[in-house]
Formats: structure tokens, sequence, C-alpha cells
């Protein structure tokens, strides 16, 4: 049934000319076309890496990894240790971050099971991005979930002050990169 709402939305009907179509009262059409919607996003949903920061140099990473998403990887590439997995810090500030050119990495061995960490001793005036992945069989990392920047506060207010030059050429120029935002390359 599902499967034929589908294809008739693909092809532009609208609600009611489904409805005449499958011969369905209007309001079971949506309740079926909101119920596949739901469970389409799910799986998009649960895959996840959020970072927010708890002090200025405490770190709270959260996950959420869906089942099926964890088995292609592993499918993809074999993990060294299927039951642990690898979460990274990486100091990307300033820079266009490709995967590889990170200032420095830190890397954290976390159980499979395991849906959020809380780093510290991160450094300030300084830019990170997270992923959670897992170490392949030929000692590569392999991401499969990947954070948004964060910044951590400024040291003093001459930093502030530093950026503001920055922000104000951005303002003039908009259609160049700005200097004081990272730019992760979704890799």
């Amino acid at each position: 049934m599902i499967e034929e709402i589908v294809q008739l939305k693909k092809r532009n009907f609208s609600w009611d000319q489904i409805s005449d179509q499958l011969d369905l009262p209007l309001d079971n059409i949506k309740s079926k076309w909101r119920k596949y919607t739901r469970q389409q996003d799910g799986i998009r949903w649960q895959n996840d890496l959020n970072a927010v920061f708890l002090s200025a140099d405490r770190l709270y990473c959260r996950w959420r990894i869906h089942p099926s998403i964890l088995e292609a990887a592993v499918r993809c590439e074999k993990p060294l240790n299927p039951a642990i997995m690898d979460l990274r810090i990486f100091d990307i500030t300033d820079i266009y971050y490709n995967g590889v050119n990170a200032h420095s990495v830190t890397c954290i061995k976390v159980s499979k099971d395991d849906q959020f960490w809380t780093i510290k001793g991160l450094k300030c005036n300084r830019s990170y991005i997270c992923e959670l992945g897992f170490l392949t069989e030929d000692y590569l990392f392999f991401p499969i979930v990947q954070s948004h920047p964060i910044h951590t506060p400024y040291q003093s207010s001459g930093d502030y002050i530093h950026r503001l030059r920055e922000a104000k050429q951005f303002y003039h120029n908009p259609f160049r990169p700005p200097c004081w935002i990272e730019h992760p390359d979704c890799h």
C-alpha cells in the first residue's frame, strides 16, 4: 500500500488524486504517509555527533548512530576491534580542514555501546571538530560521524579585538571565506 502512495507522490499526484486513485479515505492515506516519512527520517536523524561546552576547557560529546549505519561501516572497512570506537578531537584553528591537516589530534577509545563522553584540557582561543569512527585492520581511521566546529572562549579581550578587524574585512568583501571560521571539508 505505502509503495503505491510513494509512487504516486513521486509522480506529483495531490492527496485528493491519490485518494481517488487508490479508493481510500484521505485521512488513511495521510496517516500512512506520516508513518512512512517518520520511519525514513528516523534513520537519518539518529546519526549525529553533538559537542557542547560545559566550561571553558571541558567539552561534552554525545552521539547517536543507527545500527544499520554502523553495520554498513563495518562491512566497508573491517575494524581492528569491533567493540572499540575512536572519538577524535581535531584542532582545526584557522585552517580549511580536509580530514588530514589538523594542527593536532587527540584520540580517545570508547566502547561501541557508549553514547557520550566528556573531554577536558582544551586550549583557549582554538577551534575543534570531533569525529567518531574506528581503526581499521590497516590502522587507518574510518570516520562515521562528525560534529560541527566548536570554538573555545578567547583567552583575553585582545584576541577578540584581533578578530574584529577580520570581521570587518568579511563585511566589506563577503564573497571571500571568512578567515576566523574553520571550513570542514565533508569527506
